[in-house]
C-alpha cells in the first residue's frame, strides 16, 4: 500500500510563536534562484525573477498580529498575444493568528453570524483568524498566497486590447434566421 503525500511547498518559511516578541519580530522571506521555477509553475507564471516579503510580527499573548509588504518581479502571459511581458508587484499583507482552536470557534462564529444574515453586507467586520497549527505559522505558504491573489487573472501587455475577428459581412447572424421564420409564419 502506497501513501501519498500532497507535494511540498516550494517555499516554505515556519516561524515558532514564541520565538516572536512583544514589541515585535521583523522576518523576510526571499525566494532562491532554485525555486523560481517550481513557483512559477505552481502560480501559472512564464517565469518569477524576484520574490522578497518583509513582515513585522507582533505577539499578545497566543496571537499574533502580521503586517508587511510582498514584492516580486516577474513575466505573466499575455492572455491577447500569448506572449510574456513583465510585472512588478508590491503588495500589502495584514492578518491575524490566533491559536488553531480559537481560530475554528471564531470561524464557527462567523458561518454563524453569515446564516442568520441573509442579505446584509458587513464592509468593517474583520475576518476571523488565521489559525496557528501546533505553535508554527508558515510565512512562505502566506508570501504565496498573497502573491497568487495579487495576480491578474486575465493578464494584457500593456498597449494590447482584444479585437473580436471580424466575421464574413455576408454571414447572418443565427438569430436574424430565426426572425424570418418567426415572420414567415
Amino acid at each position: 500500500m502506497t501513501s501519498e503525500r500532497a507535494p511540498a511547498a516550494p517555499l516554505t518559511h515556519p516561524i515558532r510563536v514564541e520565538v516572536i516578541r512583544q514589541r515585535g519580530t521583523e522576518v523576510t522571506v526571499r525566494a532562491e534562484s532554485q525555486q523560481f521555477a517550481a513557483i512559477a509553475r505552481l502560480l501559472g507564471l512564464a517565469s518569477l525573477e524576484s520574490l522578497e516579503a518583509r513582515y513585522l510580527l507582533s505577539r499578545n499573548g497566543d496571537r499574533v498580529k502580521l503586517e508587511g509588504r510582498i514584492a516580486a518581479r516577474l513575466h505573466q502571459t499575455c492572455v491577447v498575444t500569448l506572449d510574456p511581458f513583465p510585472v512588478q508587484l508590491n503588495v500589502p499583507v495584514k492578518l491575524d493568528f490566533a491559536p488553531e482552536t480559537e481560530a475554528e470557534a471564531a470561524s464557527r462564529r462567523a458561518e454563524r453570524d453569515d446564516a442568520e444574515i441573509d442579505i446584509e453586507v458587513l464592509l468593517n467586520e474583520d475576518d476571523p483568524p488565521e489559525p496557528i497549527v501546533d505553535g508554527v505559522m508558515d510565512l512562505g505558504g502566506i508570501t504565496l498566497e498573497f502573491l497568487a491573489l495579487a495576480l491578474d487573472p486575465y493578464p494584457r501587455k500593456p498597449g494590447v486590447n482584444f479585437e473580436a475577428p471580424a466575421g464574413d459581412a455576408g454571414a447572418e447572424s443565427p438569430f436574424a434566421a430565426l426572425a424570418k421564420l418567426k415572420r414567415s409564419d
